[in-house]
């Protein structure tokens, strides 16, 4: 089992730094739809990453560290999407028709 949870914990960290490119790419494409997509992507990593640390807190293998940085860098992405999409909300409230 512990070999298993390694290789999950892999695919987590490689997801996080894949979702990491995809939101930076979405907040420069200033679409609203990508991000929120990207912001559902990163909540559902946020709970397989919570699920694998809980595997590996208690005993059943793997290394939490890269889960660490994996969950590090999923609630950084999300801020800087959050931050994009509230300015993008705020950029369409000032435009007058």
């Amino acid at each position: 089992m512990p070999i298993q949870n390694e290789h999950e914990i892999q695919a987590l960290f490689e997801v996080s730094q894949k979702l990491e490119q995809a939101a930076f790419e979405a907040k420069n494409n200033a679409d609203p739809r990508e991000i929120q997509q990207i912001q559902q992507q990163l909540r559902a990593l946020q709970n397989d990453i919570q699920d694998a640390r809980g595997k590996a807190i208690n005993g059943n293998g793997g290394a939490p560290e890269p889960l660490f940085e994996a969950q590090l860098r999923v609630e950084d992405s999300q801020r800087h999407l959050e931050r994009a999409l509230t300015n993008l909300h705020a950029q369409e409230d000032n435009v007058q028709p």
